[in-house]
């Protein structure tokens, strides 16, 4: 799986992912890009092909099984 563009280095040891449908941010002071995506995952965040905050992604999902 390919992590999305929306993964950016913040310079020293940060990291900060934003959702696609909503634009809320997450920042990791973590050392790369795969630690940040765990630690987002960790904390609810999808991570993807399209890269969702915890709130937009039960809301995407309650849409799709609708």
């Amino acid at each position: 799986m390919t992590v999305h563009a929306l993964v950016r280095s913040t310079g020293r040891r940060g990291w900060t992912l934003r959702c696609d449908l909503c634009e809320h941010t997450f920042a990791a002071a973590v050392d790369g890009r795969p630690q940040a995506v765990a630690f987002a995952r960790t904390n609810g965040w999808i991570v993807g092909e399209r890269t969702l905050c915890p709130m937009c992604a039960v809301t995407d999902t309650a849409r799709r099984t609708a």
